[in-house]
């Protein structure tokens, strides 16, 4: 049992300070950080098994007809979310070019390569704001990684301190009265070892996943932009 162990004897044995304070602290920080793992893990499975997908309809796709049953089928997933804006940075541009030709009273659009350098900037405007989406709550598991080793180092010395004194006013060194202390001292330090190293693998991981979804959606920016100019683009003056 959990709580008939040495371990859990010495921390049942620690003053305030490290109990309610270091090892309270970690115990929610550790929470905090499965509860990342777990959400991270979910969503960026999903986005990615939604990029393999969009990736191969988009490179079957003629029109930009094509986008618009994309956008609704992967409408929940990143890759969706950037067919989405590409396709309502597209209207704009049409509508804007509609308002000119009505204005100059000419017959057709003419999408040149300025309007297209405008799409462009806008997908890789929009790329950068879903990754910066898909970041959040990251840092925290950094955060957790460097802060946990520093939260049970201070719970150690803190520790050694309270034993040192109990030691002194006890006038007595022998190892039946150092070793609980120590031990109730150095258990910190392991709480904080057993938050951190989970925390700096997952953020590890996790930051690689990341960089594999920006280059599909790179890639996926790439094959629309590809498109517009195929259907839309056309030298003009």
């Amino acid at each position: 049992m959990v709580f008939n162990s040495a371990v859990w004897q010495l921390i049942k044995q620690s003053d305030w300070v490290s109990k309610y304070i270091v090892m309270l602290g970690l115990f929610f920080l550790s929470v905090v950080c499965v509860a990342i793992m777990i959400y991270k893990f979910m969503m960026y499975r999903h986005h990615q098994q939604a990029l393999i997908l969009i990736l191969i309809k988009l490179k079957r796709a003629n029109t930009l007809h094509d986008l618009v049953s994309i956008r609704k089928e992967f409408s929940d997933s990143v890759g969706g979310m950037l067919v989405a804006s590409t396709l309502d940075e597209v209207r704009i541009v049409l509508e804007e070019k509609k308002l000119l030709i009505e204005s100059a009273g000419q017959d057709a659009a003419v999408v040149n390569v300025n309007d297209i350098a405008s799409i462009e900037l806008m997908i890789n405007h929009h790329i950068d704001n879903l990754l910066l989406e898909q970041e959040s709550y990251l840092p925290v598991l950094g955060t957790a990684a460097a802060v946990g080793p520093l939260m049970g180092l201070f719970g150690t010395i803190w520790g050694l301190i309270h034993c040192f004194v109990n030691i002194s006013q006890e006038r007595s060194a022998d190892i039946a009265t150092v070793a609980p202390g120590i031990a109730e001292a150095l258990i910190t330090t392991l709480a904080g070892l057993i938050v951190a190293i989970p925390a700096l693998v997952a953020f590890n991981y996790y930051s690689n996943e990341l960089r594999k979804i920006e280059a599909k959606l790179g890639e996926c920016g790439e094959i629309m932009l590809l498109l517009c100019k195929k259907t839309l683009y056309h030298k003009g003056k």
